[in-house]
C-alpha cells in the first residue's frame, strides 16, 4: 500500500479518556483543599505528617472501592429483570422435545455448575491478586515515609516515572497477558526505554541541585509502578477469563484490600502510633468531612474510568491517560507559579511527545508503514483479508486482473531472489 502513516478512526469508547481526565482534575482540585497548609501544622507533628497523608490516601482509596456496591446492585437488578423478560418469552409447548432432552439436560446442568464454579474461583483468584498489588502500590510510598520520615516525596514534572510506567506496562502485557508483539510494538517498547534512560539521567543531575527532590524516593516510586502495572494486567485477565464486571471487581478488590489495610493499621498502632495524630488536620470539622466524602466519590469515578479503558481496550492504553495527567500537572504549575520555562523543560516535553507517539504506535492508533514496519499490523492484515475476500467473491475482470498482476509480481520477485541466491 502507498500510505506511509495511517491514523485509525476514533470510536465511542474514546470518550472514557476524556471522562477520566475530567474526573482526575476534579479530584485534584478537591485534594488541594483537603490538606492543611504547612503553617497550620504543629512543629512536633511535622515528622509524621507526610506518613499520615500517605496512610490517609490508602484509606480513601480503599473506601472508594466500596462505592461500587451501588452500581453493582443496580446492574444486577437490571440484569435480573432482563433475564425474567427473556424467560417469559420462552414457551414450553413442545413437550416431546422436553422429554427427549431430559437426560441430556442433566448433563448440561452439571457442566454448567462446573463452569460456574471454575469461573467463581478465577474471579476470587484474580480479584485477590489485584487487591494485593494495589495495596503494595500504595504501601511502597508508605514504606518510604516510614524509613525517611523527614523527606519530601516529590518528583519533577515530565520526569522519568511515566516512561518507565509505559515500558513496564508493555512488559506486563507481554508476559502476563501474552500479548504478541510485532515490529511496531518492539519499536515502541525500546523507544520508551530509551526515553526513560534519558529522563532518568536528567532527573539524577537535577536531583543533586534541588534539595526538595530526594532521589531515594525514585526507587520506591518505581517499585510502586511495578505493582501498579501488574495490578491492571491481572485485572484485564479477570475480565477476559472470569467474565467479571468492573463493579464486582472493584467491590471484591475493596474487600480483600480492606483486610490488608486492617493488618497494616494494627501493626502501626503497635509500632508507630503517633502517625494517627496527624489525622486531626484532615478529618476533624464539617469542612474536611465533606471534602473527604467528595474525595472518595471522585476517586471511585477516576478508578472506574481507568478500568473502563482497560476493559474496552487494554492496559497498554493506560499510558495515554498518564501522559495527559502530566500535562494537567504542568498546566497547574504554570498557573500557580511564576517561574519561567527553562530549556530543559522543553526537552522533557519533547521527549514526552515522542513517548506519546510511541504509545499510539504500540496500540496501532497510528500505523507507520516505513521500512516495512507496519506490514504485520492488524490494519494491514485486515486489508489483506478484505482484498482476498473481494477477489474470491468478485466477477469483475478489472479486479481479477489487478489481483492476478499482484500475484505475478510476487512470484517474479520470489524467482529472482532464488536465482540470485
Amino acid at each position: 500500500m502507498g500510505e506511509k502513516i495511517i491514523f485509525q478512526k476514533c470510536n465511542f469508547n474514546n470518550i472514557y479518556f476524556l471522562l477520566y481526565i475530567i474526573m482526575f482534575l476534579i479530584n485534584l482540585f478537591i485534594e488541594s483543599y483537603n490538606f492543611t497548609e504547612d503553617s497550620e501544622i504543629d512543629v512536633s507533628d511535622k515528622d509524621t505528617i507526610l506518613l499520615s497523608i500517605q496512610l490517609l490516601r490508602l484509606y480513601l482509596s480503599n473506601l472508594s472501592d466500596f462505592v461500587a456496591v451501588i452500581p453493582y446492585f443496580i446492574r444486577k437488578k437490571l440484569l435480573r429483570k432482563k433475564e425474567e423478560n427473556i424467560k417469559s418469552q420462552i414457551t414450553n409447548s413442545k413437550e416431546n422435545e422436553k422429554e427427549n432432552s431430559e437426560s441430556s439436560s442433566l448433563i448440561y446442568i452439571d457442566n454448567k455448575i462446573i463452569e460456574t464454579d471454575k469461573r467463581r474461583k478465577k474471579i476470587i483468584y484474580y480479584s485477590l491478586l489485584v487487591a494485593i498489588f494495589d495495596f503494595l502500590f500504595r504501601f511502597s510510598l508508605i514504606l518510604y515515609n516510614i524509613i525517611y520520615p523527614n523527606k519530601l516525596s516529590a518528583t519533577f514534572t515530565f520526569c522519568c516515572v511515566v516512561p518507565f510506567e509505559i515500558f513496564f506496562q508493555f512488559i506486563c502485557s507481554y508476559f502476563i497477558l501474552k500479548v504478541h508483539f510485532y515490529k511496531l510494538q518492539y519499536f515502541s517498547l525500546f523507544l520508551n526505554l530509551f526515553i526513560f534512560i534519558i529522563l532518568l539521567t536528567i532527573d539524577i543531575i537535577d536531583g543533586k541541585d534541588h534539595d526538595l527532590i530526594d532521589l531515594k524516593f525514585y526507587i520506591f516510586i518505581h517499585l510502586s509502578i511495578i505493582f501498579y502495572s501488574i495490578k491492571y494486567s491481572y485485572g484485564k485477565k479477570a475480565f477476559l477469563y472470569g467474565y467479571v464486571s468492573i463493579y464486582l471487581l472493584l467491590l471484591m478488590k475493596g474487600i480483600f484490600k480492606f483486610m490488608l489495610v486492617i493488618l497494616l493499621t494494627l501493626i502501626l498502632l503497635i509500632a508507630k502510633r503517633d502517625v494517627f495524630i496527624g489525622f486531626k488536620y484532615y478529618i476533624i470539622g464539617p469542612k474536611y468531612a465533606l471534602l473527604i466524602i467528595a474525595n472518595i466519590i471522585t476517586r471511585f469515578f477516576v478508578n472506574l474510568f481507568l478500568w473502563l479503558i482497560i476493559d474496552r481496550f487494554s492496559p497498554n492504553y493506560l499510558p495515554l491517560a498518564l501522559i495527559f495527567e502530566q500535562v494537567c500537572y504542568f498546566i497547574i504549575e504554570q498557573i500557580y507559579q511564576d517561574e519561567k520555562i527553562v530549556w530543559e523543560t522543553y526537552l522533557r516535553i519533547a521527549l514526552y511527545i515522542i513517548s506519546l507517539i510511541g504509545v499510539m504506535i504500540h496500540n496501532e492508533i497510528v500505523v507507520i508503514n516505513i521500512c516495512n514496519l507496519g506490514s504485520d499490523t492488524k490494519y494491514f492484515l485486515d486489508k489483506k483479508v478484505q482484498s482476498e475476500e473481494l477477489y474470491s467473491s468478485s466477477d469483475n475482470p478489472d479486479i481479477l486482473q489487478k489481483y492476478e498482476t499482484f500475484e505475478m509480481d510476487i512470484k517474479s520477485e520470489d524467482s529472482n531472489s532464488i536465482n540470485t541466491g
